[in-house]
């Protein structure tokens, strides 16, 4: 009989203001799914917080190259970790907080109509990072894709699962998350790693044309001046 999944882990989101992200944070972060390999992994965040996103000072203050490959390197690795993965949203999830939330096998929200979820980047002007966004394509429906990534709203919970941006609500949701990610870890581990792998791996193999024009756009989109100008947290 096939051994079920390893015990299960969690790792909450934490940081200055509604636990925006650093290069430090991500850095725990990834090292964490490194640790836990086998490990189903529940994410959530301190505090009424998910996560707002990439600290915009940070961004602006450091170099803007490594903040956006270290998320890119976080969501990779949420969006590939071979075990189970559930988000409970039980806060605001804008820009970088949504992107890693749909990095997630399983999304679970709190109902409160004061939460936000989006992805504003195009209101910020950013361009995200190939694999940022074939993960985007990859979890958001077709009917909606358009709809969040260009009009670049925050939306209430009730309508981000219209949107398809997460999966379910519900009232107790870092409980809720709880029982469903002890759920999916009793099924068989390698029959999990093999399907999710074989649905995913495939996904974030990025063309090298694609990069090169990433690479030649970034300086515009996601340099000092432009972060500046178009920030709507000031």
């Amino acid at each position: 009989m096939p051994e079920p999944q390893s015990h299960m882990k969690e790792f909450i989101l934490s940081g200055r203001g509604p636990n925006t992200m650093t290069i430090e944070s991500l850095g725990t972060l990834v090292r964490f799914l490194e640790q836990n390999a086998e490990a189903p992994i529940l994410i959530f965040g301190e505090n009424n917080a998910f996560s707002a996103g990439l600290d915009i000072d940070a961004l602006i203050q450091g170099d803007p190259r490594q903040v956006s490959d270290a998320i890119e390197q976080a969501a990779e690795k949420v969006f590939l970790h071979p075990a189970p993965v559930v988000a409970a949203v039980n806060g605001h999830a804008i820009a970088g907080g949504c992107l890693l939330l749909q990095a997630c096998d399983l999304r679970l929200c709190d109902p409160d109509a004061r939460i936000r979820i989006g992805m504003p980047g195009v209101a910020l002007g950013i361009n995200y990072p190939p694999k940022l966004m074939r993960i985007l394509q990859y979890r958001i429906p077709r009917h909606s894709i358009d709809r969040v990534l260009l009009e670049a709203d925050n939306h209430a919970p009730a309508q981000a699962l219209a949107l398809g941006l997460v999966d379910e609500l519900a009232d107790d949701v870092i409980a809720s998350a709880r029982e469903r990610l002890k759920k999916l870890a009793g099924y068989p581990a390698q029959a999990y790693r093999e399907a999710k792998l074989t649905l995913r791996r495939a996904v974030l193999d990025i063309p090298e044309a694609e990069r090169k024009h990433f690479d030649a756009q970034f300086r515009q989109h996601w340099g000092a001046d432009s972060l500046r100008t178009h920030r709507r947290d000031k």
